[in-house]
């Protein structure tokens, strides 16, 4: 049995889009045994997935200090693996790996620490006009030939579904009744739509008759305003109220979520719930390389010609009505469908 080390310490989106990479390997080998080093934060989206032997995980996207680097490297050294594969190199990361005689380490060869590897890729991400699903089976197809490849899905357990019907409850919400999620927030990681766009359309489904539950981080609950705090009773905002269980268990039973380029639409269409997404018209974080992939969607991307500047103001290009106007239409062609 070999022993092999999947890293990817970054976000909820960039795990997501690496996961299927791990269910390819056991597929292919299932004598494998395989653990996943990732962030604290994301180590809930792991729950009910039975490909992943094992998780390590540490604090951040990487390690702070050579402290850190020499306890993790101990660790690593304990789990006795074979290989490490390195999704989201990291310099840190890196280091504890060759510290801890890793065999084989392999990642992309083009980083100034990729000498710490000793199974470089020669595989450009950011230019490469791929999608970050497929760059991350070409970094894996190196070491482990012949894969089948998956899209992105994610086990939803029971608890996970009765949790969030319970927050749910608590604000009113029936079970069953129909809602749609506005999650405003993308955490700086792209350009996004602006904060009143995202209360329009959500005044716009409740004028509407639509319930709108808003989701988002403690520290993103301020910024909410007053409409998502003390608005109409067909607003529910949760944000700072979820962890990652729950949320991932409102996303399974909503009807529609809507978002930016951020982990929530990831976790939908991984899901099977349908995602409407706000992108920019930048390539590096355009759908081409970050959109959802594994289920259906609708992607809003500005028209913009190429010297209007990478700033946040290129996204007013999404108008709020055309968005409106077609989360209703789908909305009403899924009444429609499930009357039939």
């Amino acid at each position: 049995m070999k022993r092999i080390l999947l890293s990817r310490t970054d976000a909820i989106g960039d795990l997501i889009l690496t996961l299927p990479v791990a269910r390819s390997i056991k597929e292919a080998f299932p004598d494998h045994h395989l653990t996943m080093l990732v962030s604290e934060y994301t180590e809930p989206l792991l729950d009910g997935e039975e490909y992943i032997d094992g998780v390590i995980t540490i604090p951040g996207r990487e390690l702070g200090n050579y402290v850190e680097v020499k306890e993790l490297s101990h660790l690593l050294r304990a789990g006795d693996f074979d290989a490490v594969v390195f999704f989201y190199p990291r310099f840190s990361l890196a280091l504890a790996a060759r510290m801890a005689g890793i065999a084989r380490r392999i990642g992309t060869g083009y980083r100034s620490y990729s000498l710490l590897l000793n199974e470089r890729v020669k595989l450009h991400r950011k230019h490469s006009g791929k999608h970050e699903l497929d760059l991350n089976y070409d970094l894996a197809q190196s070491a482990f030939l012949g894969l089948p490849h998956h899209e992105p899905h994610l086990a939803v357990l029971e608890q996970e579904t009765s949790s969030a019907q319970a927050l749910l409850a608590k604000r009113g919400v029936s079970p069953g009744e129909p809602y749609v999620i506005v999650h405003p927030f993308s955490r700086g990681s792209s350009p996004n739509w602006r904060l009143e766009n995202y209360v329009s359309l959500a005044q716009g489904l409740v004028a509407s008759s639509v319930k709108v539950v808003v989701t988002g981080s403690q520290q993103e609950r301020p910024q909410l305003g007053s409409f998502f705090t003390d608005g109409p009773s067909d607003v529910v905002n949760v944000a700072g109220e979820t962890d990652l269980r729950q949320l991932k268990g409102l996303i399974k039973a909503a009807a529609m979520v809507v978002t930016s380029s951020t982990g929530p639409i990831h976790i939908a269409t991984a899901v099977e719930t349908f995602a409407v997404g706000i992108y920019p018209p930048v390539a590096a974080l355009s759908p081409v390389r970050w959109g959802p992939r594994g289920g259906a969607n609708k992607l809003f991307v500005p028209e913009v010609t190429p010297n209007e500047g990478q700033t946040g103001s290129l996204m007013d290009g999404i108008k709020v009505e055309n968005v409106l106007a077609f989360i209703l239409s789908k909305l009403q062609a899924d009444i429609r469908l499930r009357k039939q």
